[in-house]
């Protein structure tokens, strides 16, 4: 009798391990059925076709929106300031035919992924007509791998990218909320050095002119637009504005030029608030660049802005007759506000 208990006994395990074994088959089956890798976002993306672009974390209002104006791209979480169409171009890139390879279809592990209602990176397009082109959830990185482990909105299947897309919001750690200093074009003055006729710079130490002295061709052209170009390519320094000052060192005077020509800025302000929390209403210092064009670019240098968080500190600048607030490196500042004294040869 116990024999026939025992073998019945042995009967059921052996009939609960096949239903096991069975069960752990078929669900092999269906995981490695799926393809390797999945499109998740059809279609290419360029820019022309998109009417904005919404990034943010979790379920709450975007931190970044992003559409075209008649200029150009702008940043409209960052009063309309220009945005970087080459960060909006990569980004577009990066999501056109998305694919993935299949991770999980469970929802409980979906904060293991960063890829909950309250962790995951959201990136929503539209198109000029306002309805969504794509949508996309975006979580961790996997550790010690790239790409980044994603979903789609309606769906709990999670796939993990070959390309990082976080890093195409400008983040590079742990999700967050996307920032509009990623996405702005910080290139506050973009001129010509060789347009540039003379120099002017005021500071509390007074008003200097540096003004360019041009060095004729050894030989004249008959083509005068190469011979006016020859004429503007070599040039010194003196000082200007009836000044007697020290001889320049071109190679000094130089540096100082390339610094404005050239500025690229760390961040930007509201330009609807007061001047003056800006130090801009009566500037303290102001550089200008005088153009063979007869136009003045004038830059407005205002107070300091300390470090604050992910706020870079530096100093408030404008350039004279624009709206756009930007910050701008001590560095910059330092190089640009020269002594005629610094400026002599050594």
């Amino acid at each position: 009798m116990t024999s026939r208990r025992n073998l019945a006994a042995l009967v059921a395990v052996l009939v609960v391990l096949i239903g096991i074994s069975v069960a752990q088959k078929v669900g092999h089956r269906r995981e490695t059925s799926r393809a390797a890798a999945t499109v998740l976002l059809k279609g290419e993306f360029q820019a022309d076709g998109i009417g904005r672009l919404a990034l943010g974390r979790g379920a709450g209002a975007p931190s970044v929106v992003l559409s075209p104006g008649p200029d150009g791209w702008v940043v409209e979480s960052a009063w309309g300031a220009r945005a970087s169409r080459e960060r909006i171009d990569t980004l577009l890139s990066t999501l056109s035919n998305l694919s993935g390879e299949y991770r999980s279809d469970k929802r409980d592990v979906l904060p293991d992924y960063g890829l909950d209602a309250a962790g995951a990176v959201t990136i929503r397009g539209f198109g000029k007509d306002g309805q969504p082109v794509f949508a996309l959830d975006v979580g961790t990185r996997p550790q010690g791998g790239q790409g980044n482990f994603v979903k789609l909105p309606d769906s709990d299947d999670v796939y993990l990218t070959p390309a990082g897309v976080l890093a195409q919001l400008g983040i590079y750690g742990e999700p967050q909320a996307p920032a509009t200093r990623y996405f702005l074009d910080l290139q506050a003055v973009q001129e010509d050095r060789v347009a540039v006729d003379a120099i002017r710079l005021r500071d509390a130490s007074g008003t200097r002119e540096l003004v360019k002295v041009f060095t004729p061709p050894t030989e004249a052209t008959g083509d005068s637009a190469a011979t006016a170009a020859a004429l503007r390519a070599t040039w010194e320094w003196k000082t200007g504005g009836g000044t007697r000052g020290p001889a320049l060192a071109k190679s000094k005077v130089d540096a100082v030029l390339n610094s404005l020509v050239n500025i690229r800025a760390t961040d930007l302000a509201d330009p609807g608030a007061p001047a003056s929390l800006y130090g801009l209403d009566n500037p303290a210092r102001e550089a200008a660049l005088v153009l063979a064009d007869g136009r003045q670019v004038v830059l407005e240098f205002g107070a300091d802005r300390p470090a604050a968080g992910d706020k870079p500190g530096g100093a408030w600048m404008r350039v004279r007759g624009q709206p756009t607030v930007w910050v701008v490196t001590e560095y910059t500042v330092s190089n640009v506000f020269k002594a005629l004294s610094e400026l002599k040869p050594d």
